[in-house]
């Protein structure tokens, strides 16, 4: 069997023929998620990866394809060479390389992603996908690559093959394929991030307790807003200057991240986006009554097309008001808004730095537990190194 690369082809809909692309990509991504994850929680469905590439206004994207080919464009046997031809109407996707370059933060950055069907690992796939995407990030200009590895389960501290994070905060198996191929082009780990899930329903008496000792905490002067599917207009610059700050203050020790700006138009494009291909969200947010501003907020997202599970989103408190409880407390009052709301979701996954030690112990305290994580890696694209031979 032989194969070949290819730009994605991008369609309006996922009704044109030339679909085939984020249908392959997709089910790469679910193969992928349950091989290496055992779940495929978190695999993009076609319409979200139509969707991203249609409006760039905030990211560029490129995306290529590794096709099972038989043959190359000439006739003879193809040797993974990417094509300059366009791929045939319908072609069996083995694998896929992503490129992503921020537009307003981060203007030196690319981050990378490959991923390969796990029936076709081992025939040099991965290796032409990385020096394909890693060119494309040197023609955007970029300086700097950034790629990112997960996997389901943290090695036992005694593993023969554990590496730990240079901050002494996480464990990752050596011996996984994309930790392998991306030392292998020269990206050092630079930290690692823990995924936990929420089996529900969560539990009551405990929700309870931690509710009420927050509630006590945060004292009359915050009042909760409780949001479906929407943020009203008159609070979306609050709520962007929230994921603004997220931004400056959660630690990614290592990586070299600018923060990102946030305003009220960049976040109802984000609404807009992911309403576009179904997802819904409950948010719970407080306001300081005092001065009326937003100062602590949480979101959870849900997408019908995934209905066992939801993820956990952006929670952050200004500086200035930690140390009352809020974060606690939102995250409380929106789960049980999320119970009322989708009451047949399984669990709930959420994301956070290993050197985040108080977000991490919130969640601890209200049942989620530690199922994986990813590695994230870095390198300046001038150190970079060919893997496809």
């Amino acid at each position: 069997m032989h194969w070949r690369i290819v730009e994605a082809p991008h369609v309006d809909s996922l009704d044109h023929p030339d679909s085939w692309a984020y249908r392959g990509i997709a089910e790469v991504e679910r193969r992928v998620a349950l091989a290496d994850r055992g779940l495929p929680d978190g695999a993009p469905t076609p319409d979200a990866l139509r969707a991203a590439m249609a409006d760039q206004r905030y990211q560029r994207r490129h995306r290529v394809v590794a096709v099972d080919d038989g043959l190359a464009a000439d006739g003879a046997p193809s040797d993974g060479t990417p094509s300059d031809g366009g791929a045939p109407e319908v072609m069996q996707v083995l694998g896929h390389g992503l490129v992503i370059c921020d537009t307003h933060d981060n203007l030196d950055l690319a981050f990378v992603h490959v991923a390969v069907h796990p029936d076709h690992r081992g025939r040099g796939i991965g290796p032409a996908l990385a020096d394909v995407v890693v060119d494309r990030a040197r023609a955007e200009g970029r300086t700097r690559l950034m790629a990112e590895v997960e996997f389901g389960a943290e090695p036992a501290a005694d593993a023969p093959d554990a590496v730990v994070a240079p901050t002494g905060n996480g464990r990752i198996s050596g011996d996984l394929p994309g930790l392998h191929l991306a030392g292998s082009a020269g990206l050092d780990l630079k930290m690692i991030a823990r995924r936990s899930v929420l089996d529900l329903p969560a539990a009551d008496d405990v929700l309870t307790r931690l509710e009420q000792e927050a509630r006590a905490a945060a004292g009359s002067e915050y009042r909760l807003h409780v949001w479906h599917d929407d943020i009203p207009d008159e609070w979306l610059a609050g709520y962007a200057a929230l994921i603004e700050r997220l931004t400056i203050d959660e630690p990614n020790p290592g990586l070299d991240l600018e923060p990102e700006h946030w305003d009220a138009e960049r976040l109802r494009f984000e609404i807009e986006q992911g309403r576009s291909v179904g997802h819904q969200f409950v948010t719970t947010c407080v306001e300081h009554e005092p001065t009326g501003e937003l100062v602590a907020a949480t979101l959870l997202d849900h997408d019908p097309q995934h209905p066992a599970y939801s993820e956990q989103e952006t929670t952050v408190v200004m500086p200035e008001h930690r140390g009352h409880r809020l974060g606690l407390l939102v995250k409380c009052v929106n789960l049980r808004e999320h119970a009322r709301r989708w009451p047949g979701v399984e669990r709930i996954w959420t994301w956070n730095n290993e050197d985040n030690p108080y977000m991490l112990a919130i969640n601890i305290a209200m049942g989620f537990r530690p199922a994986g994580g990813s590695a994230l890696l870095e390198a300046d694209l001038a150190d970079v190194r060919s893997v496809s031979g």
